[in-house]
């Protein structure tokens, strides 16, 4: 019966945060560490992001766009990835202001495939938007992309 109870609160509690929208997703990121290539020339300085996202009730959100790759050479992808936040939320900064962590991980075509991992916050600034700051680890066969740290900042509204 314990058992019982708590799948039906775990389910009751994640089912009350999430609203199942869509919403525009832009998102600036910045390489906080990347490797040299092998014409020891920096890679990748920062990746900017336009997408939509649509939530489920689930507390999980995919999303889709482009991305414009700032470098040694200017270059445009397509985006696809998924996000999983947190039930309730992890703590609030300030009374009415709620801040959900969240994991995930998506796909960039790029030149060459990428693949990364992506872990942060969700900061609820207003009733229809909130501001994302995140960490994601570029992973890419090609050493253009691949070992590349980046921190990144998104408003979804």
């Amino acid at each position: 019966m314990r058992s019982l109870l708590l799948a039906t609160l775990v389910l009751v509690s994640a089912h009350a945060s999430a609203e199942g929208q869509i919403a525009s997703l832009v998102t600036f990121e910045s390489a906080a560490a990347r490797p040299d290539n092998t014409m020891g020339q920096k890679n990748i300085t920062s990746i900017l992001n336009a997408s939509m996202e649509y939530t489920l009730p689930e507390n999980i959100s995919f999303y889709g766009g482009f991305s414009f790759v700032i470098g040694e050479k200017f270059e445009s992808a397509v985006t696809l990835g998924s996000r999983f936040y947190s039930a309730t939320p992890a703590f609030q900064i300030f009374p009415g202001i709620p801040m959900w962590s969240f994991i995930g991980g998506g796909v960039s075509f790029m030149d060459d495939t990428v693949y990364y991992p992506e872990a942060g916050f969700r900061v609820a600034t207003s009733d229809t938007s909130r501001l994302d700051v995140y960490i994601k680890i570029l992973n890419s066969s090609d050493d253009t992309y691949d070992k590349h740290v980046m921190v990144g900042a998104g408003l979804t509204f």
